[in-house]
């Protein structure tokens, strides 16, 4: 700390209940002080600990201490006299202000609907890249013709995963199932076209096809490539894994998915949501719940 006291050096403006003085303090342990308001003065002496700077006056009981390290403006400070006990004011004359740090501004909109285009395009490769080394896994078993050792080796890594698959898709919950294996593979195949599409997304609000009266995140033209999706007002006032999962959703209507009851394996691979649902509880590794709120998944999916 021996570099704050090459600022203990000059003078200072030091306040006391209604007193204002000015110290001037000089290397070799000398300072004076004199009163702003008046014609008062005098001298002492100052010595440095590791911890404070000591001040005491000729002719004077009053003992003051400043604590290290020392700034250019606190009230770290301790006056003791007969008429006053307690910290009090000081500031370096001449020191330059700290630049302030500029306030952050508020991010735009195409700030906001970068970063969530960002999550869902992340969010989209770690489902796969899951989804990739399971089915490598199975195929490992298959062909190696695997004991059950390595079979509960295999549901033990992936057991998240594999739930999710059977839930989402009603499959049997059974890696070595041609069904499940079937519903992996069609997985895999729309998750990577989903990837491939590029950035379309248009802030709407209220304009475009979020004009539909029916009140909606966001409107994309089934099948149309590329795509050309209206960000609707709901949409802006989401969090930000609704946001993410809203984009992921309207780009599996690109590639031809729908809004459909589903009851079926056929219809949960039609379904737009149903996909987008498989990619989030996929990527969010504890997640139990729907993006939008609704819908709780019972039995509690396997964590993490």
């Amino acid at each position: 700390m021996a570099g704050d006291l090459d600022l203990l050096i000059g003078t200072w403006t030091v306040r006391v209940k209604s007193w204002t003085w000015q110290y001037d303090f000089r290397a070799g342990g000398v300072v004076s002080w004199r009163d702003l308001g008046s014609a008062e003065g005098g001298t002492g002496n100052w010595a440095a600990s590791s911890t404070l700077v000591n001040m005491w006056w000729k002719g004077s009981s009053t003992r003051e201490s400043w604590q290290r390290p020392l700034s250019n403006s606190n009230d770290h400070t301790w006056y003791e006299s007969s008429y006053y006990r307690g910290k009090y004011r000081i500031e370096k004359n001449g020191a330059i202000a700290p630049t302030p740090s500029p306030t952050p501004s508020a991010p735009t909109e195409a700030d906001i609907i970068e970063t969530a285009w960002n999550a869902s395009r992340s969010s989209l490769r770690f489902a796969l890249t899951r989804l990739r080394l399971l089915q490598r896994q199975i195929d490992f078993l298959i062909d190696s013709l695997g004991d059950q050792a390595a079979f509960d080796a295999l549901w033990v890594t992936y057991r998240r995963d594999i739930a999710v698959i059977a839930r989402l898709l009603i499959v049997p919950a059974n890696p070595m199932d041609d069904a499940f294996r079937d519903a992996l593979a069609k997985s895999i195949s729309m998750l990577d076209q989903n990837l491939a599409l590029p950035k379309a997304l248009n802030a709407a609000h209220a304009g475009g096809k979020c004009a539909d009266p029916r009140s909606a995140f966001a409107w994309t033209t089934p099948g149309r490539k590329p795509p050309d999706t209206d960000l609707c007002n709901p949409w802006f006032s989401a969090n930000a894994e609704l946001k993410r999962d809203v984009i992921t959703h309207e780009y599996f209507h690109t590639i031809g998915c729908a809004d459909i009851e589903v009851n079926t394996t056929a219809e949960a691979f039609r379904n737009a949501n149903t996909m987008a649902q498989l990619v989030a509880f996929l990527h969010d590794r504890a997640r139990q719940q729907y993006s939008d709120g609704h819908g709780q998944m019972v039995p509690p999916l396997p964590t993490p």
